[in-house]
């Protein structure tokens, strides 16, 4: 699988200050019970790990690397590496979403923000939103994740395209890697498996 060289990177800070909440909670969650003196009750310790596994593979591990070379999604479970020969659009409309000839990949730590913040970004933005012809997005506003990412995304992509590094036109022949983590799944899938198991005999 291509990596993407000197990458700018971005991931939602609001996942992973929430899977640092919960990876705490349940790694002393799982200390806590393991000290117990009833041998039946240490059978928690199970769940209480595979809940570290879960935050870390879907809130902390996802990101996206922006480089020279191509868009690199690291989302749950699979990584997606966009060169900018197949990239043709970029939209915000639920998430950050790049589209290439027949195909559309959302990126997971980079969703669009909800009405409450969409109204407040609003209200404190008064610049305009760069790369929107129109009334922008809620999910193009400032401040926002997608936005954020949108940006990074759209700044490198025009930037490429004005040194003249892409070529145009080879977007329906250039491929678009994507590689499933099975080995990763069939680790969660395991986790979850023993984590009822354990439940069950505590």
């Amino acid at each position: 699988m291509p990596v993407a060289a000197d990458p700018n990177l971005f991931y939602s800070r609001f996942n992973r200050i929430i899977a640092a909440v919960f990876a705490s909670v349940a790694a002393a969650s799982a200390v806590s019970v393991f000290l117990l003196p009833t041998l039946s009750n240490r059978w928690l310790v199970v769940p209480a790990l595979f809940v570290v596994l879960f935050v870390w593979e879907v809130l902390w591990r996802p990101d996206l690397r922006v480089s020279d070379t191509a868009v690199t999604i690291r989302n749950p479970l699979r990584t997606i590496v966009v060169p900018w020969a197949a990239l043709v659009h970029v939209d915000t409309k639920f998430a950050l979403t790049l589209y290439t000839p027949g195909r559309k990949f959302a990126v997971y730590c980079a969703p669009a923000p909800g009405r409450s913040l969409t109204s407040s970004g609003r209200r404190k933005s008064t610049d305009p939103v760069p790369y929107v012809s129109s009334s922008p997005r809620p999910g193009d506003l400032p401040g926002s994740e997608s936005g954020e990412a949108a940006q990074l995304v759209r700044a490198r992509w025009d930037a490429l395209q004005r040194s003249g590094l892409i070529d145009g036109g080879l977007a329906a022949q250039t491929p678009v890697v994507v590689v499933w983590a099975w080995g990763r799944a069939g680790v969660l899938a395991a986790g979850a498996v023993a984590s009822v198991v354990a439940i069950l005999l505590a």
